[in-house]
């Protein structure tokens, strides 16, 4: 049995039983206010701990307390203190793609006029759908009235007193689960993960820089998959050590790249945090030095390296003549990297002391014999 399976089946039988699936909640924020610089609207997940510890040992620690405290984890008390949102800065990724911007959002919204529309749309493109609802509902009305008319004439009119049913004592249940606040995964990535650690799927938008409306991606099965940002679920699963996880976030970024967004993704915050992401973004910009987008682009990176705008701008510099060196001269950096042999130190020379002379003792022996 794979251990996939031996958790459902876990879960199954504690539903079977009556038993509570949610042990763990937690509370991530979704989306971001340009204008305030603030993360906002707090949101909820529920887990149940039986697969966060089966499959993490980041969550296991966790929740047993046994790892080392973790600052952007932190217990929960459902206070309102964050229901106005936090500081963007103490967020930490403040480019995280899968926080849905206010302000895009209030434009995207359909106006209050439109609606009337919308719906008049929606109606007339399923009018045989509306067909057949009818012919159900005349049935249902046939069926619903049992009498006919002559019973209805000749019986006499008496009140009918209801029964009432006799209600079902449930005995109340203590809910006791754990609430954690998450002040540094977007709602949207660790949705995708929890999904992840239940299903082993994982699916990904395309990264912003590439231009494509996230509404115009093709989602194989949009009940059963809830995609995200590659870059923000790097973060995550590196953070959490899901090591495969990270790999599949590492491949569809690398996917993502190509000369028209390469000098971009260069020069993001997100590269400058990961040193894997650096080293792969300088092998694409490698492979298309010589395209038309990184010709025209690449003095405008180069002058921000310069003027010190890019924290990680001599990291970048580094890679590229390092790589310049591998594909074009591997001898020479060979020899570069190559071990130098420990010179043996040398012994410090004593110093020379002065002979000393034995005329004066050959005298005094002469003047004692006699």
């Amino acid at each position: 049995m794979s251990n996939h399976q031996a958790l459902v089946e876990a879960l199954l039988m504690k539903s079977i039983l009556g038993q509570e699936l949610v042990d763990t909640k937690f509370h991530v924020f979704s989306g971001r206010s340009a204008h305030l610089r603030k993360v906002i609207r707090l949101q909820d997940l529920s887990a149940n701990d039986i697969v966060l510890t089966a499959r993490s040992v980041f969550f296991a620690e966790l929740l047993s307390r046994t790892g080392s405290p973790d600052a952007t984890f932190v217990d929960f008390d459902g206070g309102s203190e964050f229901e106005d949102g936090i500081a963007l800065d103490d967020y930490g990724y403040t480019s995280d793609s899968d926080l849905e911007d206010e302000e895009e959002e209030k434009a995207s919204q359909t106006p209050p006029s439109d609606v009337s529309s919308v719906l008049k749309g929606n109606i007339s493109e399923s009018d045989d759908d509306d067909d057949d609802d009818d012919e159900d509902d005349d049935d249902l009305l046939i069926v619903a009235d049992t009498r006919s008319e002559s019973d209805a004439l000749t019986s006499p009119l008496q009140a009918e007193t209801p029964i009432a049913p006799t209600p079902i004592q449930h005995k109340p249940q203590a809910v006791n689960y754990r609430n954690i606040l998450v002040r540094d995964t977007a709602f949207r990535t660790l949705k995708a993960l929890l999904l992840y650690l239940y299903t082993d799927k994982i699916s990904f938008f395309p990264i912003k820089s590439q231009g494509l409306p996230r509404t115009d991606v093709e989602i194989p099965n949009r009940s059963t998959s809830w995609p995200c940002s590659p870059k923000s679920m790097y973060c995550l699963a590196s953070k959490v050590r899901l090591d495969s996880l990270r790999d599949q976030a590492f491949h569809a970024i690398r996917s993502s790249l190509d000369a028209k967004n390469i000098l971009q993704e260069l020069s993001s915050s997100f590269t400058s945090r990961y040193p894997a992401i650096l080293q792969m973004n300088v092998d694409v910009l490698l492979q298309h030095i010589a395209s038309v987008p990184v010709i025209q682009n690449i003095p405008a990176l180069l002058r921000r390296i310069t003027d010190s705008q890019l924290p990680h701008g001599a990291d970048i510099m580094i890679s590229l003549y390092q790589k310049f060196l591998l594909q074009h001269h591997p001898t020479a950096l060979a020899l570069a990297n190559a071990p130098i042999a420990p010179i043996a130190p040398i012994a410090p020379i004593a110093p020379i002391e002065p002979q000393k002379t034995t005329s004066g003792l050959k005298k005094k022996g002469k003047k004692g014999k006699k």
